[in-house]
């Protein structure tokens, strides 16, 4: 039960850490369909840079930087040249999967696998054989992740900041009236949706593995980007459906593990039906909101 405690835990935490950037972009009204390529890049950048500095925590910030970089570039594509917000998503995926295979080739000369010695520091719980030393593989990142969630609910919930980045999503004319400058607050929605995807690319790589490979993420970013949609952009509600993720992913290697009767291929595939779903609903609702907007423009002129 510990075992499967603990897996459940290193599959919730990067699937959180990036549902909660896809929260923070879906409050202020983008669909960011790019959290794949974020996490992906951040991955290779996280175990990159710490092979070569010898130090997990400068990787851990360049995975950061990688992350936050991409998203700029994103905000740039759909709210100054006014890009499709779903395209661009999926091009900034694209960018992110296929950039850093393309750097593991340049960089280090392989398109294979790249470890370091330097991954994140795993806190010591209980006597190496009692019940709770399972945790002990569990990173810093994945223990701090609770107070993460509850400072998003804190922002989210219990701040004006949050209030604001809700009226920009939702009733971004409104907010403009109010005072409130929507394309910063995208801006600031998208900064801090990257910094928390390098939290969740570098837990991916440095938590777990201490390796990066290409297309390590395998659809992370959507399943993360489903946990936002069934959590109904709400803190708790995202953790929530994050943590399922997590669990159905263990249950899935459990599976494999002790051979089931049930084929292992039907529990595996459940969280990218689900992500079809998630993107379908999104893009109704996409649409939607460009018709509102566009008719309230109309209106106006």
């Amino acid at each position: 039960m510990w075992q499967f405690l603990a897996n459940s835990l290193q599959d919730t935490s990067p699937i959180l850490f990036a549902a909660l950037g896809g929260l923070l972009a879906f409050r202020a009204g983008i669909f960011h369909l790019g959290l794949e390529g974020l996490v992906c890049m951040a991955s290779f950048t996280a175990v990159a840079v710490s092979k070569e500095t010898g130090s997990a925590t400068f990787g851990v910030l360049a995975a950061i930087a990688s992350a936050v970089l991409l998203s700029v570039l994103y905000w740039f594509l759909i709210d100054v040249m006014n890009g499709n917000v779903i395209i661009v998503g999926l091009g900034i995926t694209g960018i992110g999967v296929a950039g850093s295979s393309y750097l593991l080739q340049v960089v280090f000369n392989t398109q294979g696998a790249i470890q370091t010695a330097n991954g994140l520091y795993h806190p010591v719980v209980g006597h190496a054989r009692g019940p709770l030393s399972v945790l002990n593989g569990l990173s810093i990142l994945t223990w701090c992740l609770p107070v993460v969630v509850f400072l998003i609910w804190v922002l989210v919930r219990r701040s004006f900041s949050g209030l604001a980045l809700t009226a920009v999503g939702e009733f971004p004319f409104a907010a403009r009236s109010a005072g409130i400058a929507p394309r910063r607050a995208r801006l600031l929605a998208l900064i801090g949706g990257g910094v928390l995807c390098g939290l969740a690319g570098s837990e991916l790589s440095l938590g777990n593995l201490d390796s990066f490979t290409p297309n390590l993420t395998n659809g992370l970013g959507y399943v993360a980007f489903t946990a936002v949609v069934f959590g109904a952009v709400a803190p708790l509600g995202v953790a929530a459906a994050g943590i399922g993720f997590g669990i159905a992913n263990a249950i899935g290697i459990q599976a494999q593990l002790e051979r089931w009767s049930v084929p292992t291929e039907i529990i595996m595939m459940l969280p990218y039906v689900l992500t079809l779903i998630a993107v379908t609903i999104a893009a109704g609702f996409n649409r939607g909101r460009g018709a509102a907007q566009a008719g309230f423009a109309e209106l106006r002129s």
